[in-house]
């Protein structure tokens, strides 16, 4: 018992010494090593005030900025011993304190994101994040040709393991937002969750957003309805399952507008022999206004569903498929109200 007492004794003294070791380097060398890397790997000016190890084994980074794409208040992150041990870089969690991010899309569609090296060989692994109060400030200039700003607020985030064992690798998320509105006008709430089985590229979720401020976020919806009186009191809400089986990953998706204001209630009546449409909008954009009140339901909505076929371990945006649902309104209206396609394809005639 007593030498059972004198090596637990041995080894405690052991892991102090390693750790004041360790502090004492990484507080003296590590602020500037790890800035230098950063710097070199991602070609942005980076500055933090401090760097240190705290128990139990665990990372500290304060006040990290990243040029003008990111600050972030605090970083901790938790290495794994065992993974260490095994020779692999496995981060058991790595939790973001109040970041705030910067992103711009350019007329080109790209982003001002830097372009991360390629690792290698070199693995790393990270079984856990968590992400709290964070702000993500958007400045698209695309969408319109002009610059449109906006903000995801409150953004907290948590991914981690599903279980204690390092195998099987299946990792559950949940998140939570809000999205920029007008003054006085309640934000869009945004929540997930999920669960994802990385080793095999399986996964079931869903995202969903409700109560979007259509007017708001009108250089977006323009393409639907181009008329702002028929936005004002509008609201959005947008709907996303995922499920992936081997890779392949379907998002099925649901975009519900409503509160629609009639186009041809609010649209101003067309002058005789007029050339050009009222108050300085395009013909296409009046087309679009009245061709979009055929697919109104009767209680003002507009309803889409859309398939985005993908892989989940390189998502892309370009395989986005219409379902027939879509024209599931036009024809109830011109079943149910003959009058109501009579008249808007009149307007469009005379506009």
């Amino acid at each position: 018992m007593k030498f059972l007492k004198k090596i637990l004794l041995v080894m405690l003294v052991i892991f102090a010494v390693i750790f004041s070791v360790g502090y004492g380097l990484v507080s003296i060398f590590g602020k500037d090593i790890l800035k230098a890397q950063i710097e070199k790997q991602l070609k942005v000016k980076v500055g933090l005030s401090s760097l240190y190890l705290s128990l139990p084994l665990n990372l500290e980074i304060n006040n990290l900025s990243l040029g003008e794409l990111a600050k972030i208040r605090k970083i901790k992150i938790f290495p794994s011993i065992i993974g260490l041990f095994s020779g692999k870089i496995i981060l058991n969690n790595i939790a973001l304190i109040k970041p705030e991010i910067a992103l711009e899309r350019k007329e080109d569609g790209s982003l001002n994101l830097p372009q991360l090296p390629e690792q290698g060989n070199k693995q790393v692994f990270v079984a856990g994040l968590i992400i709290k109060d964070g702000i993500v400030s958007i400045v698209d200039r695309k969408v319109n040709g002009e610059a449109f700003s906006f903000s995801i607020k409150n953004i907290n985030i948590n991914i981690y393991k599903a279980n204690l064992l390092p195998y099987p690798l299946t990792i559950k998320y949940a998140l939570s937002a809000a999205l920029n509105a007008r003054p006085d006008t309640k934000e869009a709430q945004i929540e997930g969750e999920g669960t994802i089985d990385w080793p095999h590229k399986n996964m079931q979720g869903d995202f969903n957003i409700t109560g979007i401020d259509v007017l708001f976020f009108k250089p977006y919806f323009g393409k639907i309805v181009s008329s702002q009186e028929q936005l004002a009191t509008s609201k959005a809400d947008f709907n996303a399952d995922l499920s992936a089986q081997n890779n392949d990953l379907l998002i099925k998706c649901r975009l519900n507008v409503k509160n629609l204001a009639s186009a041809k209630e609010t649209a101003p009546e067309a002058k005789e022999g007029a050339e050009e449409p009222p108050q300085g909008k395009s013909s296409g954009e009046l087309l679009a206004s009245l061709g979009m009140d055929l697919l109104k339901s009767p209680q003002g909505e507009i309803n889409l569903e859309f398939d985005i076929r993908t892989k989940l371990d390189n998502p892309r945006l370009d395989k986005i498929s219409l379902k027939g649902s879509v024209f599931q309104n036009v024809l109830e209206n011109a079943l149910e109200n003959p009058d109501k396609i009579k008249d808007t394809i009149k307007t469009i005639g005379e506009q």
